[in-house]
């Protein structure tokens, strides 16, 4: 298996809805990383009083502030740049580990540092932040796909679940 690799990281503003509001985001950090987005909630309360730090050398530590969380790559069905009464912002969607699927959106409040070598991914001439990173989510997910090549029932040929080792269709375990 590949080592994980932070990608880039951000300070952002972070709305646990599809859409910012008039309410106050939590402050944390959005770290992209070659199989993951992570985000980490700084400690300290609410956007204002939030103590910023770097958690790309620590992640797991991050992990375990209150209301932070990761998303595998492969459960991400939506990450776009888009606008609210005029203001930018990043729009994500994605499958929980139960099968629900929730939205939050992300203002970025500094810039979006590209750790990886040559830029984030080569798309150093995107419009804008939301635009890179959208566009760096979509090319890690692409090339998740072609490392992890759909697997197919060996007796009727159905199309397994990564993670599965058994078949909802024939019900022969593989």
């Amino acid at each position: 298996m590949v080592e994980e690799s932070i990608l880039a990281k951000a300070d952002v503003g972070f709305y646990p809805k599809e859409k910012p509001g008039m309410g106050q985001a939590f402050k944390g950090q959005l770290i992209l990383t070659n199989r993951r987005l992570v985000y980490i909630r700084y400690l300290g309360g609410k956007y204002l009083t939030a103590k910023t730090a770097d958690y790309s050398n620590r992640l797991e530590e991050g992990l375990r502030n209150e209301g932070s969380f990761e998303i595998p790559l492969n459960k991400i069905t939506e990450a776009k740049p888009d606008r609210v009464w005029g203001t930018p912002y990043f729009r994500l969607r994605y499958q929980t580990p139960s099968g629900d699927e929730k939205a939050c959106a992300l203002v970025f409040v500094s810039a979006m540092n590209a750790i990886a070598a040559g830029g984030m991914l080569g798309l150093a001439f995107a419009k804008s932040p939301y635009d890179q990173l959208g566009k760096a989510i979509e090319k890690l997910r692409a090339t998740l796909a072609t490392d992890n090549p759909p697997k197919y029932c060996p007796h009727c040929g159905h199309k397994l679940a990564v993670e599965g080792t058994f078949c909802p269709n024939c019900g022969t375990r593989t």
